[in-house]
């Protein structure tokens, strides 16, 4: 006997509630064209949503719809609103069940628990034990009834269970199991083994004679084929954090996993993009045993019918325009479905009314592009161009409240390129700085501060250690220095000085220094654990994009 199942996925969607611009490049009879096409929106994946439950119903077969986390950060929508605003727009979608991933921590344990209170639907975080926390602060998590976590006493995460046919269905959430790496969770949340959890709760599950089984993970690609491969019995994987696109992208000219099903020991492993643009319908069938025996459908972009199609910069004629329609028309890696009213109407009246008043604020100009890029490149031999700004704008904030020696941000915390011409104030918050986190001024030894910089960089080039990404690459204000990767570890950077008016003067180990930098790189994530030890932290009441605006609109001229 076969069971079905339909299934409705999204993940790191991070509030971008309205679509988002992709470029596609197709070949078409022997010529290469690029395609503009505004994607996805919380109103179309209502839409796609909507239609596969209708005939899931039609044909008496479940349906299920998952976000595999990070629904927070990422937006202008989030910088405002914070994750009420996720919470209300997702309860329109009336998903089965999220993941809790790392950006949901950002700022905290309380911005999470206020989104839980609000959420009508299964949060899942399944490796994580709040069996210590603090019940006397404001706004602890455990008592959400709706918050699926380790349960300390037997030793499992809590699951959910879903009907189907004869059978039951169980859902088991798996976040990151290194949160305290890479998020900002209280101290009180642990996380604990991902894959010892997840070996954990499936021998439980299957002692109850549960066979069919869906991790809603939040581990990213790697860690879900790590799953795979150290659990046996996961009937499928549904995966975020790492962005990645199950299936064969490779005509769109898109990065992909390049299969148009990943499997991986047996198990099935899908994920869906990020930001909404993409979603996952696929029609499951599992055997009895709880094995996906066949895969019907795959994630698709959820593309307008307004695209604009280029050739060498130029739009193509009608009659090339016609013959790419037809081709997308035929592709099953894009989709149409109609904006849904109802999520449209909320979105344009209760929440877009403040982001188009910052659309319209004027920050400054750029007199030409500003191009990112997290390390060094040969196009970009100093890398970022606009990194050190951001850091000079964290510098000034500081150094008007107290003399400040340097300020110091990470690569990943920078998002975009700037083009030529007006900068918005929507621009800066939105794309260029869109994590909602404070700045903060703080004394740190010489000796601390050549460990910090040496250690970011091992970790963002993977020098010596397994690092978290090239996120992690430092940029400075006031602060130069030379990095030889080949040398032996604490020895690999040299020639530090820091400006004092119009002169450099050289690192002094035993010298304390007042610098400046975000409270994420603060709490000494992916390569920063040398800040632990720093002190005297002074939140400055700003966040990040605050204090670029704030520089920048001092500035008649950017660049």
């Amino acid at each position: 006997m076969t069971y079905s199942l339909y299934l409705a996925h999204i993940n790191d969607t991070h509030s971008h509630f309205e679509s988002s611009l992709v470029h596609f490049y197709i070949n078409l009879h022997g010529q290469r064209y690029q395609i503009d096409a505004q994607c996805g929106g919380y109103a179309r994946i209502a839409s796609a949503v909507a239609e596969q439950r209708k005939i899931a119903k039609q044909q008496q077969i479940p349906s299920l719809l998952l976000h595999a986390g990070d629904s927070f950060q990422g937006s202008l929508y989030f910088s405002q609103f914070k994750g009420l605003a996720n919470a209300r727009l997702l309860n329109l979608l009336m998903p089965d069940a999220m993941t809790i991933g790392n950006h949901e921590f950002d700022l905290g344990n309380a911005p999470v628990s206020q989104f839980v209170d609000q959420a009508e639907f299964a949060l899942l975080a399944g490796n994580m034990d709040l069996s210590q926390e603090d019940q006397h602060k404001p706004q602890p998590l455990a008592p959400h009834k709706n918050l699926y976590r380790y349960d300390n006493q037997q030793q499992i995460a809590e699951y959910l269970l879903k009907p189907l046919g004869d059978k039951q269905l169980a859902i088991i959430g798996i976040t990151h199991d290194l949160m305290h790496n890479i998020g900002c969770p209280d101290a009180d949340c642990h996380f604990l083994n991902a894959i010892e959890t997840t070996q954990a709760t499936i021998k439980h599950l299957q002692q109850q004679g549960i066979k069919h089984i869906l991790v809603l993970s939040h581990l990213g690609h790697s860690g879900d084929l790590a799953l795979a491969e150290a659990v046996s019995g996961i009937s499928l994987i549904v995966g975020g954090h790492s962005h990645t696109l199950t299936g064969d992208f490779s005509e769109m000219g898109i990065e992909s996993t390049q299969q148009s099903q990943h499997w991986h020991h047996g198990c099935l492993i899908l994920q869906a993009g990020k930001h909404a643009e993409s979603i996952g319908l696929e029609r499951l069938e599992f055997d009895s045993e709880g094995k996906v025996i066949s895969v019907d459908g795959g994630v698709s972009f959820l593309i307008d019918n307004q695209w604009q199609a280029l050739q060498h910069g130029q739009p193509v004629s009608p009659e090339i325009r016609a013959q790419i329609a037809d081709y997308l028309a035929a592709s099953s890696l894009v989709s149409h479905y109609p904006d849904d009213q109802q999520m449209t109407k909320i979105i344009n009246q209760e929440y877009r009314p403040v982001i188009d008043e910052m659309r319209r604020q004027v920050v400054t100009t750029l007199s030409k592009p500003l191009l990112h890029s997290r390390m060094p490149t040969s196009q970009l031999p100093e890398g970022s161009e606009i990194s050190p700004l951001v850091c000079q704008g964290f510098y000034q904030a500081a150094n008007a409240k107290q003399p400040t020696d340097f300020a110091l941000h990470n690569a990943g915390g920078v998002r975009v390129s700037l083009k030529a011409g007006p900068l918005t104030k929507a621009e800066i918050c939105g794309r260029l700085l869109p994590f909602e986190i404070a700045i903060v001024s703080y004394l740190v030894s010489g000796k601390q501060l050549l460990q910090v910089i040496e250690s970011s960089i091992d970790n963002a080039t993977n020098n010596g250690l397994l690092g978290t990404g090239d996120g992690s690459f430092p940029y400075f204000y006031k602060l130069r220095y030379h990095y030889q990767g080949d040398k032996p570890a604490g020895k690999r950077v040299s020639k530090v000085e820091l400006r004092c008016g119009d002169m450099w003067q050289a690192l002094e180990l035993k010298k304390n220094y007042r610098g400046v930098s975000s409270a994420y790189t603060l709490a000494g994530k992916e390569g920063y654990h040398a800040l632990l030890d720093s002190w005297d932290h002074q939140d400055l009441g700003m966040t990040m994009s605050d204090s670029f605006v704030t520089f920048a609109s001092q500035q008649k001229q950017l660049v």
